[in-house]
């Protein structure tokens, strides 16, 4: 996230977005989007079409989903993932049963679940424990169909101008349930991306005024 003067609120996606932004062609197959991501260190990236337009996201979580479904189709029942996400915490219930708790703000990760203990206590629960949120370097990229992108990203992705206020773009996070928010000119040619972790940096590193 560029540094910027300005008060925590004035802060737009223009102030906060990564601007060397890495776009996977529609058509791109999946093992070369793969070895892209990895190669970029970063956990999920727009898909865009023959205009440059932004038709998608494909992210961690697609690739979970992808290997989740190649687990299913091989094996009667996969393994769980050790627990190594650090937001993850062992935490067991009054009736003794252990739950796997998700530490961050409720509608932040996309895979919580709000769940009620024994007595009516809140929980907010990681419903598919598992490793960092760059599990999908785990697949096999080699073994990857050669499927295109297109069928295994996810559509109508959350985009925002640069002038959109950081208040806004938290909503639209916590609203989607999403990590970061595509933000795109004019034509829906994505420029630059707002992740959860630079709406947490803003706040980390502001002076405290409005």
């Amino acid at each position: 996230m560029p540094v910027s003067s300005k008060p925590l609120l004035a802060l737009t996606a223009g102030d906060l977005m990564t601007r060397d932004v890495v776009r996977l062609p529609v058509e791109m197959p999946l093992r070369d989007a793969a070895r892209l991501l990895v190669r970029n260190q970063v956990g999920g990236a727009p898909v865009v079409d023959a205009q440059g337009k932004c038709v998608g996201v494909f992210s961690a979580i697609d690739f979970l989903r992808l290997a989740e479904m190649r687990a299913d189709a091989t094996r009667p029942a996969a393994p769980p993932l050790p627990i190594t996400c650090s937001f993850q915490t062992q935490h067991r219930t009054a009736d003794g049963q252990e739950v796997t708790l998700c530490t961050l703000p409720p509608g932040v990760c996309p895979i919580q679940a709000k769940q009620e203990g024994p007595g009516g206590e809140k929980l907010i629960v990681c419903s598919q424990p598992h490793c960092v949120l760059v599990d999908w370097q785990l697949v096999d990229v080699e073994k990857l169909p050669t499927d295109a992108v297109r069928g295994f990203m996810t559509p109508d992705p959350v985009t925002a101008r640069p002038s959109a206020p950081i208040r806004v773009l938290a909503r639209m996070m916590i609203d989607a349930h999403i990590h970061r928010v595509i933000v795109v000119d004019e034509e829906q040619r994505p420029i630059g991306v707002v992740s959860s972790t630079d709406v947490l940096a803003a706040l980390a590193y502001s002076d405290g005024e409005q």
